[in-house]
């Protein structure tokens, strides 16, 4: 019988607030309250299945949540006995700087200078790498990175002029609406973002070295990567540049890990064998289903076991090189 590689739990999506249950813009019911203890018991079985380590992947708290009461997630992150390692969502930014939720979610940020002559602060983004035992290294991108969300200076101008230039809505104000828009097109809306040209240059760096070490690339995010899983409206706005690098080292990447679209979805890309997963929202789980993912990486798959509303699935993975 071959054994575990590694075991780590999956979360997605919490978005706790203390407010009344509610729903999202088509109807789906969203269980605000009942997001906390749900997320306690998915950490409860983690402890109980002994993982390795946590994987949060983003929205830990809803955009209505008060900024006093965001230390109850963050606390229940902290207060057990596993790593927690965690990319942030739009929906933190609607309440937290980036600096604030460095300081509540342990998130690392790059502090990626401006001009000399420009009066704003350093920008802060959200990429960083583990490496783990047995020859896995685990990628967390920023698909944040350029964002109108908490930006300012080059940043905010150039997710700015891109929304601008692929979305009639968000010059008239509607930022956040898709109408009119087709396709992979729809993703450019401003709850999303893009990964700037700094951290894609640091993220084929980490490829280049996982394929010189010898290592396996899992990349996490909280926005999906590939059209094929769900929902395209929830696609980093330079998606295609991302998948086109995956795809120059699919040798070393193995998958994708995300969150962001509430229904959990799954593609397996044919020309590379990268499997791409999405996780289904703890937030529109009813009270008591308490969905989550615990994920068992073997030398020749990978094996998720879902909880709640989360679909368990086998992913074969393609020979080590």
């Amino acid at each position: 019988m071959h054994l575990p590689l590694l075991t780590f739990g999956v979360i997605a999506d919490v978005q706790y607030a203390p407010i009344p249950d509610g729903a999202s813009y088509s109807g789906t019911p969203r269980y605000y309250t009942a997001a906390l203890p749900s997320l306690v018991a998915a950490l409860s079985n983690f402890n109980t299945r002994r993982c390795d380590f946590v994987l949060n992947l983003g929205d830990s708290i809803d955009g209505q949540c008060p900024p006093a009461d965001v230390p109850k997630v963050a606390t229940a992150l902290r207060d057990h006995r596993l790593p927690v390692h965690s990319v942030y969502g739009n929906h933190e930014l609607y309440v937290l700087s980036r600096k604030e939720i460095a300081a509540q979610f342990g998130i690392p940020m790059i502090e990626e200078a401006v001009s000399p002559d420009a009066s704003d602060e350093p920008d802060l983004v959200g990429y960083y790498t583990k490496s783990l035992p047995n020859d896995y290294k685990f990628v967390f991108v920023d698909t944040y990175d350029e964002c109108v969300m908490g930006r300012t200076g080059a940043k905010l101008s150039a997710a700015t002029a891109l929304l601008s230039q692929n979305n009639p809505n968000f010059a008239s104000g509607e930022i956040n609406s898709p109408i009119g828009l087709d396709g992979v097109q729809r993703r450019f809306v401003a709850f999303n973002g893009g990964v700037g040209a700094r951290q894609m240059r640091w993220l084929e760096d980490e490829l280049i070295d996982a394929r010189t070490t010898n290592k396996r690339v899992v990349v996490s995010a909280h926005q999906p990567f590939h059209p094929s899983t769900g929902n395209v409206m929830c696609l980093p706005f330079n998606y295609e540049e991302l998948l086109s690098l995956f795809e120059e080292y699919k040798d070393v990447v193995v998958a994708t890990l995300s969150g962001h679209t509430h229904s959990g979805g799954y593609h397996v890309e044919p020309k590379t064998g990268i499997h791409h997963v999405v996780f289904d929202a703890i937030l529109e789980s009813p009270p008591g289903t308490d969905t989550h993912s615990i994920v068992t990486i073997f030398e020749d798959e990978i094996v998720l076991e879902g909880f709640g509303r989360q679909t368990s699935r086998v992913m074969k993975l393609k020979k080590k090189s």
